[in-house]
């Protein structure tokens, strides 16, 4: 007669469950750090490209991108439609990550703009979500009804080195460029060139990664979020849609030299030199929202370059190198980082 097969006991049972658990805890954290280390090496490929890019451009253009005009003045162009959609002929007046597209690929996109095609180059693979604002594309919408609408990007530029294209006409006051609304004719732009970075290209910021609170991982676009204690926060994560002066969601280094106070005029053209060294003492908040943070719970991103990933945020430098900052919040460091012609030369550890 054949022996009757023995089963489990019970404890042999849970003996092997707890063993299982064991070794599957143990594993877990080694393949979220090659998931991490997979997504950082992504995304700092990512910002190589984009640095090319902008390379790229100013050998065609002579200047670096800057970051359009409010509206994309659409209207400004005197052809249809003028409902704000990205199209070659307002490409001056779009934001930077529009102006690189032919630089990265994306030719396709560049001349048939869409709202529900994400842009993967500008999408750091170590956030979760879609690469597309929460707030959905609706055709009949207009312009004001799609500005939040489309594709996002995790990757800021730096607003003191590129500008925008309405800054002010002159020196130490909050002027608006004079006659802004009959169009791009009357706009100040910076027209930042490589060889106007006195402090060095090496040691100026020209792309990061822009900081978010980590409740805006499924709610991108210019929202804002509910935090756990019930209050609400901005986003600061503003769409392609949203160029000129004082883009969160486009730009970091936000400074009075990138809207309407610094940029000095010369013979009706934006001095591509001049730069406005802020030291701790202009303000007694303003020159500590200059840091490089991790993303967290119920972070406030404002003007906060950051990062998903332990130990540093990934960051391109104006001669197209890519390093990684460690986070900090020292303004007599950060400040000199983003200041492209200011005589503060700084020192990484």
């Amino acid at each position: 007669m054949r022996p009757a097969r023995r089963g489990f006991t019970l404890i042999e049972l849970l003996v092997v469950i707890a063993i299982i658990a064991i070794l599957i805890g143990l594993l877990l954290p080694a393949v979220q750090k090659v998931r991490e280390a997979a997504a950082r090496t992504q995304n700092v490929n990512n910002l190589k490209q984009l640095s090319l890019a902008f390379h790229s451009y100013h050998d065609s253009y002579g200047q670096l991108p800057d970051n359009g005009d409010w509206d994309n003045v659409g209207w400004a162009y005197g052809q249809p439609p003028w409902d704000g959609t990205f199209r070659p002929l307002i490409a001056s007046g779009c934001a930077w990550p529009y102006k690189i597209l032919p630089f990265v690929e994306q030719t396709a996109i560049y001349n048939n703009w869409s709202y529900t095609v994400p842009i993967k180059v500008l999408i750091d693979p170590g956030r979760p979500g879609t690469g597309l604002a929460s707030q959905p594309y609706n055709p009949g919408g207009g312009y004001y009804g799609n500005m939040n609408a489309g594709p996002v990007t995790d990757y800021a530029a730096n607003a003191m080195l590129i500008g925008s294209g309405m800054n002010t006409v002159n020196s130490g006051g909050a002027n608006y460029p004079q006659n802004w609304a009959n169009g791009p004719s009357a706009f100040v732009s910076f027209k930042r060139t490589l060889v106007t970075i006195t402090d060095g290209t090496a040691n100026t910021v020209m792309l990061g990664e822009k900081a978010l609170a980590t409740q805006a991982y499924s709610l991108r676009g210019a929202n804002n979020f509910t935090m756990t204690n019930g209050s609400t926060q901005a986003t600061n994560d503003d769409t392609l849609e949203q160029g000129g002066p004082g883009i969160m969601g486009l730009c970091r280094a936000w400074s009075p030299d990138t809207t309407w106070y610094m940029a000095t005029v010369t013979g009706g053209t934006a001095f591509p030199g001049n730069s406005f060294q802020l030291t701790p003492g202009w303000s007694s908040w303003f020159p500590y929202c200059f840091a490089f943070v991790q993303d967290a719970q119920d972070l406030d991103s404002w003007n906060l370059w950051g990062s998903p990933y332990t130990g540093g945020c990934p960051t391109s430098m104006a001669d197209g190198s890519v390093r990684i900052v460690r986070y900090m919040s020292d303004p007599t460091i950060c400040i000199p980082m983003v200041t492209p012609a200011a005589g503060d030369i700084y020192t990484l550890d």
